[in-house]
């Protein structure tokens, strides 16, 4: 009953899944660099960094621009998978919007060339059209969005625990000096 629009809602729910399943791929750092003894993802949702890691980091983050370049490698697919899956959930109460006129319009259209009691019929069919595509993007849209903003503050706070990790790598050991 949602006409052609509801065929088009319903391929931009798999995109929308299969764009949220990349993210949560995304978020156990598939890209990152082989880090001995530990994964990435473990060691960046610990809250204090162990010292044997934090010497292996240090060796892989020889300067500035090596730690910025492995932030973009770990993630900046992230990042910008983040935004494309963002656009695509706002696009789906805009596509019910458009099935919502298009309802519209075969209500109208139904009305200028139904004659007798058919008007009813046709009232009621393109109301019913514009109603379910309208739904249908909603129902889409407001999971799909809090699912969203949830694995991108996931994505965030890994971002800000890598952030801390360089920094204490590059912060120099302290030397242990004997009188």
């Amino acid at each position: 009953e949602g006409g052609w629009v509801f065929f088009g809602l319903m391929g931009l729910a798999f995109g929308i899944a299969f764009a949220l399943l990349s993210l949560f791929r995304l978020l156990r750092l598939p890209d990152a660099p082989p880090l001995v003894s530990t994964r990435w993802s473990r060691l960046l949702r610990q809250s204090e960094f162990p010292a044997p890691e934090i010497r292996e980091v240090r060796q892989l983050l020889d300067s500035e621009s090596r730690a910025e370049e492995l932030e973009h490698q770990l993630f900046g697919k992230f990042r910008r998978r983040t935004v494309f899956a963002f656009v695509l959930i706002s696009a789906a109460p805009l596509l019910g919007l458009l099935g919502t006129v298009s309802g519209m319009f075969s209500t109208f259209d139904g009305l200028a060339t139904a004659r007798g009691n058919a008007p009813v019929d046709v009232i009621s069919g393109g109301i019913s059209e514009a109603l379910i595509t309208t739904q249908t993007g909603l129902v889409i849209a407001i999971p799909t969005f809090i699912v969203c903003s949830l694995l991108k503050a996931e994505g965030d706070r890994l971002r800000t625990s890598f952030r801390r990790l360089a920094s204490a790598a590059r912060t120099p050991e302290p030397t242990s000096t004997s009188a």
